[in-house]
């Protein structure tokens, strides 16, 4: 750590000084051949007014004893066109194009000025153009990039004398610290603790740090409690509450008091759904998450599942490809069913303006690979990783969905308890969408 610090505060203090070094050398050179192209200018009104292309050839050919590095110069008329040019002993010729106006710039290894001539009245009569080969400022570059990396150089090994000493003292049981805190965040066990010796500063840092980590548990523990009994609680007055409006839908006829019973059943629905999710996760934190495994025909599953979500939206077409019709797994079901209608919701809300979205399914190296694409808002890259994991939702909630970021945590833990792998590709672009892939053991007696 000391040494990529070194290197990068050694690498900014060097490159802002070659910077600030070539910056000052182009901004003198360009002042320099401003006032050589001015005092061209102010020599060459007279020759211009009098159409005296000897008297302008005449000027610009005393450039070759004054500033090194001309190569080319030219007086061009108030028309544009060339009216004298000069091309210094050792150079190529050069045609400038017809400019109207002061400017400066650097192309390739040439810098090019081109400076009004103006009269007495500030009226136009031309303009004076100069290209100056960088030969020299190409040797400043080469001579700072050889202090450079001797600075860096001298700097890095310097670094890594000091980082020698200090590894043992300091940074071993720091890094020992941050190896525990990345294994605790990678493997969400917050029970694991850091070894704690001596009394020093880093060894106050890991009994607090210890002491944070047995907080931790004790507010997880607490809240996953609370969500389980919440979420059981719920589920019996909303159940009620549903068979009520069912009864109701079924004795109302008239508009609106209909349409009224129906938007409350879809919200009960969404909350029943959420309730559903987070006894499943409280299931899941507590290892209860039973498992009904049986064989079944998973290509069944999928078409059934397909036709479900396909009544709930007019917006897409879901459709279906790859040649496998018929795979037997073992599996939960009505779990493994959970998981391609959560897909296939997922699919359709995060794709408003997208109008289909692919499954394809098929088999390889005794697994069934299951993927569902959609075109919508895409995942972007930092959020891959994560939106596996609890509560969490990719974008933030940007993306105007309502959610507690649960469905792909439990989509998660179905799957990995039933020994196959989730996984989703995106290139976090608009319209480019998403696909979610996942796959599951082929049964033996396939």
């Amino acid at each position: 750590m000391q040494v990529l610090t070194t290197l990068i505060v050694l690498g900014l203090c060097i490159a802002a000084f070659v910077y600030t070094d070539i910056k000052g050398y182009k901004e003198r050179k360009v002042k320099s051949i401003i006032a050589i192209a001015q005092v061209l200018g102010a020599n060459s009104v007279s020759a211009l007014q009098f159409i005296d292309e000897d008297g302008a050839k005449k000027a610009l050919s005393g450039l070759e004893r004054g500033e090194t590095g001309i190569a080319n110069a030219a007086i061009l008329d108030k028309s544009g066109k060339i009216f004298a040019l000069y091309t210094v002993k050792g150079y190529q010729p050069y045609t400038f194009s017809p400019v109207r106006t002061n400017m400066s710039y650097f192309s390739g290894n040439y810098l090019y000025v081109y400076s009004l001539i103006t009269t007495d009245d500030n009226e136009p009569v031309g303009t004076v153009c100069i290209q100056v080969e960088l030969s020299q400022l190409e040797k400043i570059k080469s001579d700072l990039l050889k202090i450079a990396f001797v600075l860096l150089i001298i700097g890095v090994g310097l670094a890594f004398l000091i980082a020698i000493v200090n590894q043992r003292s300091i940074s071993n049981p720091l890094l020992y610290l941050v190896r525990v805190m990345r294994q605790i965040r990678q493997s969400e066990d917050y029970k694991h603790h850091v070894n704690v010796k001596g009394k020093d500063e880093i060894s106050i840092l890991s009994h607090e740090f210890n002491n944070l980590m047995d907080e931790v548990v004790r507010s997880h523990q607490k809240k996953d409690e609370f969500i389980g009994v919440a979420s059981h609680e719920l589920k019996t007055p909303l159940t009620s509450v549903k068979a009520y409006l069912q009864l109701l839908e079924k004795i109302e006829k008239d508009q609106p008091n209909l349409t009224y019973v129906q938007k409350a059943q879809e919200n009960i629905n969404k909350l029943q759904k959420l309730i559903f999710d987070l006894l499943d996760v409280s299931k899941i934190q507590a290892g209860q998450l039973q498992l009904e495994i049986k064989e079944f025909n998973i290509s069944e599953l999928i078409m059934e599942s397909i036709h479900d979500a396909q009544l709930s939206t007019n917006k897409h077409t879901i459709i279906k490809e790859g040649g496998m019709s018929n795979a037997i797994i073992e599996a939960d079901r009505n779990r493994i069913e959970q998981v391609v209608v959560n897909l296939l919701s997922n699919a359709i809300k995060y794709s408003p303006t997208g109008k289909q979205i692919i499954v394809t399914s098929k088999r390889a190296d005794g697994e069934v690979v299951v993927s569902i694409k959609d075109f919508g808002v895409g995942i972007p890259k930092a959020d891959q990783e994560k939106v596996f994991e609890r509560f969490y939702r990719a974008g933030s909630g940007l993306f105007g969905v309502s959610g507690f970021g649960l469905g792909l945590y439990i989509c998660h833990e179905i799957i990995k308890r039933h020994g196959g792998r989730i996984w989703v590709e995106s290139e976090g672009e608009e319209g480019k969408g998403s696909t979610f892939y996942f796959s599951l053991p082929v049964s033996n007696h396939q």
